[in-house]
């Protein structure tokens, strides 16, 4: 069941499903980039993110190939459109299929790359966030991922691990379900235990910046929860 709080991008990226099935002859990977940023902006939609703002709508290609595949089910009746169009986005989902098996191959198919296997690792978080996986999938991962004996393997983990945990408290935010500092204190401590490995928490300025950039909190409920000041 998709969250209320997703509802809105999912429709905003089925909408545009439909004009890639109408115009993907014509289009290319930067001529997509740019049809995403224009919708996303005309319907006030932001990109997921994290502390890095480059190749935000590069980066928002997964969340349109997974609502395509897992939940329009496009992918067998217009395989074309996404070996054309999304044929990077099918490689992070290689790897991340990999990264459940064996995080040592999944990290050399990702040409031993910490930020391809990132966006592995964001292409099931998409899966997560709107429901289309259990979050077992993902913790599974990580924890895969940390208990190899590759130094950048773990980094990755614990780094992304750190980014889930900001976010998932800034949806929390975002759904009121985190109300003063007592609750989410004790959210950032449920999750980090739901995750079951050691990283760095993410500080409240982080969690702030997603509050704001993705979901349109205002800065003085940022401010009241988290005790940091937003951009205003």
């Amino acid at each position: 069941m998709v969250k209320e709080i997703y509802k809105g991008r999912i429709k905003v990226i089925t909408d545009l499903w439909g004009k890639i099935l109408d115009e993907w002859e014509s289009l290319n990977r930067d001529s997509l980039i740019s049809l995403v940023q224009k919708i996303y902006e005309d319907n006030g939609i932001k990109p997921f993110r994290g502390f890095k703002s480059t190749n935000l709508y590069e980066k928002e290609l997964i969340s349109v190939y997974v609502v395509g595949k897992e939940g329009l089910g496009l992918f067998d009746d217009y395989k074309q459109v996404f070996d054309k169009l999304f044929s990077t986005e099918e490689n992070y989902e290689n790897i991340a299929n990999l990264i459940l098996n064996s995080p040592d191959e999944a990290f050399k198919k990702a040409n031993e790359d910490k930020d391809l296997l990132a966006r592995a690792l964001r292409l099931i978080f998409v899966e997560v966030v709107f429901s289309f996986a259990d979050e077992s999938k993902l913790i599974d991962a990580l924890r895969r991922l940390d208990a190899s004996t590759n130094d950048a393997i773990k980094h990755t983990a614990k780094s992304f691990s750190r980014f889930y945990t900001a976010f998932k408290l800034a949806e929390g935010i975002a759904e009121g379900s985190i109300r003063d500092k007592m609750n989410y204190i004790a959210m950032k401590k449920a999750i980090s235990i739901n995750i079951g490995i050691e990283y760095p928490l993410p500080k409240a300025n982080y969690v702030a910046l997603i509050s704001q950039e993705v979901f349109n909190v205002k800065p003085r409920l940022i401010k009241k929860i988290l005790e940091v000041s937003a951009k205003t």
